[in-house]
């Protein structure tokens, strides 16, 4: 007899040519969130053609909460709008929880602000759940220039993010990067992994299978710690005693074997024939 969890929506989308032209110019159109955010800052005019309905905010009782009251609403919310809309999306300040809880409930990052919020200090994320074919397609592109350019915005403007923020997100982000190291690139992780060559001679190809795991890779071939280390060093560009000193290694050398095993796993993966001959090379000697 008593509410126990509520959700208010917005419905939002489906916008004309003229709307997103000036959407996409910057203008401002209250009440589009998600459209503003994927045509103004991620370049993408056609964004706000599909329409939406965006979970503003979602609460639970705390007396009931951890019983899947908040799943069990969310679906109530899709077969609600289901045949009336394209997506079903919310944003809001990211914690390892929260995206979590939003891809066990189908909704797939698309998005990950590079400032803070005044208020909590989190950066925002955006989420997407397609309902028809249309939906899909946006929420595929914007999942795949999302992992793209995971890479570079974790080394600059999200290079201060929470690690566990970053592994969540990456994790909950529905693409499938095929990191292409190219012959030298792999025969230089592969032999930082196995051998004795090293990651600052060059972080790009290290960067791009890092990102590549966390999107793609299985979820149980690292542990959560060796993940953060991939995140710190290879993604965000920590320096070694930034990295060292913040995940309790004794010495940067520590830290740097640590490096080297935990791409094991990947190469052992992801590698190509280069990668794979190089770690047999030291296999072989070992």
């Amino acid at each position: 007899g008593h509410v126990a969890s509520v959700a208010l929506l917005a419905r939002e989308g489906g916008l004309s040519a003229d709307w997103r032209a000036e959407m996409y110019e910057g203008g401002r159109i209250r009440g589009h969130m998600v459209p503003d955010v994927l045509t103004s800052q991620l370049r993408d005019e056609a964004a706000g053609e599909p329409s939406g309905v965006r979970v503003v905010r979602i609460a639970t009782h705390p007396a009931v909460r951890d019983r899947g009251l908040g799943s069990a609403l969310l679906e109530a919310v899709e077969d609600e709008f289901r045949d009336d809309v394209d997506w079903l999306g919310a944003g809001f300040g990211a914690t390892p929880e929260l995206v979590d809880f939003w891809a066990a409930n189908g909704y797939g990052a698309v998005h990950l602000s590079t400032t803070r919020n005044d208020a909590s200090g989190e950066h925002s994320a955006v989420v997407l759940r397609p309902t028809s074919d249309a939906g899909r397609a946006l929420r595929d592109r914007h999942a795949d220039w999302f992992a793209a350019r995971a890479p570079a915005v974790l080394g600059d403007a999200l290079a201060d993010a929470d690690p566990d923020v970053v592994r969540a997100t990456l994790r909950a982000t529905p693409a499938d990067p095929d990191p292409t190291l190219g012959d030298r690139g792999w025969r230089l992780v592969a032999g930082a992994a196995y051998g004795p060559a090293l990651y600052d001679v060059d972080p790009r190809p290290f960067r791009d299978l890092a990102a590549a795991h966390l999107v793609a890779g299985d979820p149980d071939a690292l542990s959560a710690r060796e993940e953060r280390l991939l995140v710190r060093r290879a993604l965000q560009g920590q320096s070694w005693g930034t990295v060292a000193d913040a995940m309790g290694f004794h010495s940067t050398r520590q830290c740097m074997r640590a490096l080297g095993d935990a791409f094991r796993p990947l190469v052992d993966a992801w590698g190509d024939e280069s990668a794979l001959a190089e770690r047999e090379r030291f296999l072989d000697d070992g």
